[in-house]
């Protein structure tokens, strides 16, 4: 969102504000935004913002679980959530998938970074769902954690 003195004096000076929202970013971000006036030698100036984002809770190595069902694959998937900032809890996790998978939820280092471990339980069959851990961070009071099954052959 862009917010701009609408008028400028030959000569003056303006003033631009650009607001991002990067609710849902994670890793490294560039954006542009390109300025247009009635400056006939500088119609056109392009500003360039990057910088990394920091989630409040940071799922590694990413925030889904996916297997791939043959034979030989392994049945486990492990997550971390680890805080970027303020000490949290993890209060409960739903389990969408019921008995299709467990789940295992291990204190790595009390309210900094905790570890869940997802074992497939049905191999053979296709599957979509979601664990959702719900913690008292005031920012990241939800973690949704999509996972699925894909069968190979």
């Amino acid at each position: 969102m862009a917010h701009f003195d609408r008028a400028i004096p030959p000569g003056g000076d303006g003033k631009v504000t650009l607001t991002i929202d990067l609710k849902g970013y994670q890793g490294t971000v560039w954006k542009t935004a390109n300025l247009i006036s009635n400056d006939p030698q500088k119609p056109t100036v392009s500003l360039s913002l990057h910088g990394k984002v920091r989630p409040s809770i940071e799922c590694r190595p990413g925030c889904f679980i996916q297997f791939e069902s043959n034979a030989a694959g392994p049945a486990e998937r492990t997550i971390e959530l680890i805080s970027t900032s303020r000490p949290f809890q993890i209060k409960r996790i739903e389990n969408s998938l019921k008995e299709k998978i467990s789940y295992q939820l291990i204190s790595l280092v009390p309210g900094r970074h905790y570890q869940i471990k997802v074992v497939n339980r049905q191999k053979a069959e296709k599957f979509s769902g979601f664990l959702k851990c719900f913690t008292d961070h005031p920012k990241k009071p939800e973690i949704q954690i999509p996972v699925h099954n894909k069968l190979n052959g």
